[in-house]
């Protein structure tokens, strides 16, 4: 049915830690604050994304993944109505939300086996 799968995650930057350093020699302009971010992806969005990876390295077939909070995948996203994550799409066929991982595996094989 497919010649690709489209996957819609959410990759979000989080606030790791937070600071202040202290002045070197005692002056003001050296007293900066310190942010520390980190990529993160919810467990959800990381598990689909996993199996879908694996069943189409077994099938060779390309995958796009899209991450919603950048640019282009908030653009690519809005233009396919996509609202949730992780979404993913197969030619018109359209799996969203979490699935337990056979089940996604079973809907994944049966977009290709048509």
């Amino acid at each position: 049915m497919g010649s690709k799968i489209q996957i819609y995650i959410k990759n979000e930057e989080v606030l790791v830690t937070q600071g202040v350093t202290r002045p070197v020699v005692d002056h003001y302009c050296t007293d900066r604050e310190i942010v520390k971010t980190e990529r993160v992806m919810a467990d959800s969005d990381l598990q689909a994304l996993n199996i879908v990876k694996e069943f189409a390295n077994e099938k060779g077939i390309p995958v796009e993944v899209c991450d919603v909070n950048t640019t282009t995948g908030k653009l690519k996203a809005s233009l396919r109505g996509i609202r949730t994550t992780p979404t993913i799409i197969v030619g018109k066929v359209r799996i969203e939300g979490v699935l337990a991982s056979e089940l996604l595996r079973n809907r994944l094989e049966s977009c290709f086996s048509k």
